[in-house]
């Protein structure tokens, strides 16, 4: 008796394997799909990246108008170019030194 129903079993697995599932509507207009994709992600970077080229122009120029701002109304101006870092650090060293730090 068990060799039997093994047997049938055995037959059933077979038939089962021996039938191929059927997957052509997963492959039907596969490539289209994918490529729609794609080029709907290629979009999305392209927007962001034209939108990114027509602003440099703009944050270009806010560079330019500060930097010409700080030349011209800089209250202190001095020859040195390290001027702007070293007048800080006596006065950091007094403060430390009197402190105890």
């Amino acid at each position: 008796m068990k060799n039997e129903q093994d047997e049938r079993l055995d037959k059933l697995f077979l038939a089962v394997r021996s039938v191929k599932p059927d997957t052509e509507a997963v492959e039907a207009y596969f490539e289209t799909r994918l490529l729609a994709r794609l080029e709907e992600r290629q979009s999305n970077l392209a927007l962001f990246q034209a939108w990114s080229w027509r602003l440099v122009p703009w944050l270009a120029s806010i560079v330019i108008i500060v930097g010409i701002g700080t030349v011209v109304y800089d209250p202190v101006r001095s020859g040195d170019l390290f001027a702007q870092f070293t007048s800080g650090y006596e006065e950091y060293q007094t403060t430390t030194l009197l402190a105890g730090g």
